[in-house]
């Protein structure tokens, strides 16, 4: 489908709270020291071009021939119906879909902005958001640095529109209070920890108090970022019945590390090649976070903690938030007595420190508007394959009857507050004409 925004317009900023690149092999092979660069890249590392992976020791190949490029595939005109109907690996994928340039260029990024309706964006990684998984924390801390080193290298190409969010070596409080100290320095106003269970550990478990208490002292935004779950299995006998799955970890690794995994486990084991992953492991580790910091009283421990739950809808928070409610009410008793944990009410807390990001298809948070107006985040998540517009969220939104005022807020408003950022805008109206810059999708000689 040709791009067809032409001529649509708008008079205030949008700003995009959750946008991607794809890491290139310059974050390993130029950003980490020389030194340090072999070591590193046998517990981590991603060559995007080559499909080569490490994990942990574990190596993994990929086939360009069948490999769909999920990270980078969307530009603005494209629809989801469209990139599911071509198969990858063919001429007519390197035609009608492509690797996209955005996701390494800034500069193609910029062209991709304008063209969306999108002024400015808040930088998120792909293949770090599995950086938690990573066991050696000495590996890991050096290879956060080497990203959120070279995303501020990337968003300096226009500072006032491209925002880098930083990544953290979270295997290790110490490290990552140490580089979130400077990145602060930097100048970043946000960094990513994925909700998740990683070497045995919960982002909320008390060892973890020291890092969240540093987020408040520096202001910086924690980022809770959901993904799809991989293949790992749930049980040995589970994981014998799961051939053909792929896995992160190895043929002999069994790990549960996020509630995404049920649903696309039981698929795969049901005969199922469908993206039930990354259908559902979204919402489930985002639903999980949020039940368990509002039972729990944990952001009352930091009352000047700001959140915000990113790639995750945002439809299902209002069930959420009743659900915590009624709960707590029918349990009081046992907030009472000493040393019992004193939780406040479920909507009152998450409303005076969580955001949460809403995508452009989310029609029923369109209609509920009024619960979202203070507290609802844009996201495009382009390049990836489900990315979207900022002028379609816009009809949409308009069609459903948002006021233009609202629209501000959750187009812009809420996330430039957010994140301490001037809003300013920058496109007023769609380009009469556009061609997003592609890569090949065969790896050249560097």
């Amino acid at each position: 489908m040709a791009y067809s925004a032409e001529g649509k317009k708008k008079n205030f900023p949008v700003f995009d709270c959750d946008s991607h690149i794809y890491e290139p092999p310059e974050v390993w092979d130029e950003y980490i020291p020389q030194a340090e660069r072999q070591f590193a890249k046998t517990h981590f590392y991603r060559d995007a071009d080559r499909l080569v992976s490490v994990r942990n020791g574990t190596v993994t190949f990929g086939n360009p021939n069948t490999f769909n490029y999920a990270a980078e595939m969307w530009h603005p005109g494209l629809t989801k119906h469209e990139m599911g109907a071509v198969r990858p690996g063919t001429e007519e994928w390197d035609e009608k879909i492509g690797r996209k340039a955005c996701a390494r260029d800034p500069h193609a990024r910029i062209i991709d902005m304008n063209a969306a309706g999108i002024d400015q964006v808040m930088i998120f990684p792909s293949t770090f958001v599995y950086s938690p998984l990573i066991e050696n924390a000495e590996a890991a801390d050096i290879c956060c640095r080497a990203y959120n080193n070279w995303v501020y290298d990337y968003c300096t190409a226009s500072p006032k529109r491209l925002f880098p969010c930083a990544v953290l070596p979270i295997q290790d409080v110490n490290y990552a209070i140490r580089e979130l100290r400077r990145v602060a320095k930097l100048g970043f106003k946000a960094a990513l920890v994925r909700p998740i269970i990683a070497n045995d550990k919960y982002p909320t478990f008390p060892e973890f108090d020291p890092l969240w208490k540093e987020f408040e002292e520096l202001g910086i935004v924690l980022s809770m970022h959901t993904f799809p779950a991989r293949g790992e299995a749930l049980s040995r006998g589970l994981a014998n019945q799961m051939a053909g799955r792929g896995k992160m970890f190895g043929d002999e690794d069994v790990l549960v590390y996020t509630p995404g995994q049920f649903v696309a486990n039981i698929g795969a084991i049901m005969g199922s090649n469908q993206a039930i992953s990354s259908a559902y492991s979204f919402m489930a580790e985002a639903m999980a976070w949020t039940g368990v910091v509002l039972m729990t009283g944990w952001l009352e421990k930091f009352p000047n903690l700001k959140a915000a739950v990113l790639e995750s809808n945002a439809t299902w928070l209002p069930l959420v938030l009743e659900k915590a409610e009624t709960y707590l009410d029918l349990y009081k008793y046992t907030q009472e007595g000493e040393g019992a944990l004193k939780i406040g009410d479920p909507t009152e807390v998450f409303y005076r420190q969580c955001h949460i990001a809403f995508e452009t298809d989310e029609i029923p948070v369109f209609r509920m508007w009024d619960l979202f107006e203070n507290i609802g985040l844009w996201s495009s998540d382009m390049p990836h394959l489900d990315g979207s517009e900022g002028w379609e969220a816009i009809a949409n939104m308009t069609k459903a009857g948002v006021p233009q005022s609202v629209q501000e807020k959750m187009l812009c408003t809420n996330a430039a507050k957010l994140y301490g950022i001037e809003p300013e805008l920058f496109v007023t109206e769609a380009p009469k004409e556009y061609q997003p810059i592609k890569m090949p999708r065969f790896a050249t000689a560097r």
